[in-house]
């Protein structure tokens, strides 16, 4: 059953590879670059040389922020077509970073490798988050960081209540600016139940804490306000019941 879901999980990415590179894109040329570094920094030491893991990269959003800052970056994603735009968007921009395939639940890394892992919308896409987060903590030295960024993207589909403030929200966007572009969320994307995953309806971030804290990080804290920095004034209304949320933690020793 995770083989089959990995597989599903990596074959909708691959779909998306196009219109997901598209959005990195704009991202980059706009305040959110230099929003999302600020952010990032503020959370990891700026004393020293840091090789850091960028875990679902996608198009190659932080590696390329992270890079062009002067730290090495090793990038990795399941979808082929996503590792493909990275490499792609980092050779444009002219900056180095190492990318690899590879599933975030088995990591091809030694022991101690990294000083910081990140990701941005990948926990919740995993068949087994907490099998992920142990590869994580395993790749990280002592006291290593780990920065994750995320929002509990499906839980409205499991919860009446806020599905109302998806839909009321849903209604000010079109009425607004018209036609949301994506078609993974809102009161019209149909709920797949063939496809759920553990944290589809999880409370998010107790959830990550809870977990971490099992594995054995330290100094787990959340930041439940980033997207007032990160988002635009379209995306902070049409996402805005679901907003974005930074969890932060380390690696004991």
């Amino acid at each position: 059953m995770a083989v089959e879901k990995q597989i599903k999980i990596e074959e909708k990415w691959n779909k998306a590879a196009h219109e997901y590179d598209h959005t990195v894109k704009n991202e980059l040329n706009s305040f959110k670059g230099k929003a999302w570094l600020e952010l990032i920094q503020q959370h990891i030491p700026q004393n020293r040389p840091l090789h850091i893991l960028d875990v679902g990269t996608g198009p190659g959003f932080f590696a390329i922020l992270l890079a062009g800052a002067g730290y090495r970056v090793t990038a990795i994603d399941s979808s082929q077509g996503m590792i493909e735009k990275a490499r792609q968007n980092a050779a444009e921009a002219g900056i180095k970073a190492d990318f690899a395939l590879m599933d975030s639940h088995h990591l091809d890394f030694a022991d101690d490798s990294f000083d910081l892992v990140i990701s941005r919308n990948v926990t919740w896409t995993l068949h087994d988050p907490v099998t992920a987060y142990r590869e994580w903590q395993r790749v990280l030295k002592p006291g290593g960081s780990l920065l994750i960024f995320d929002a509990n993207w499906h839980l409205y589909q499991y919860d009446r209540e806020l599905m109302d403030k998806v839909k009321q929200r849903d209604s000010e966007y079109r009425s607004q600016y018209g036609e949301p572009d994506d078609d993974y969320y809102g009161p019209k994307a149909r709920r797949d139940e063939s496809a759920k995953l553990l944290l589809h309806d999880q409370q998010r971030p107790a959830w990550d804490n809870g977990a971490l804290a099992a594995l054995g990080f330290i100094e787990i804290s959340n930041d439940l306000h980033i997207a007032q920095r990160v988002w635009d004034e379209k995306e902070q209304l049409l996402y805005g019941a679901n907003p974005l949320f930074m969890v932060a933690a380390k690696k004991n020793g």
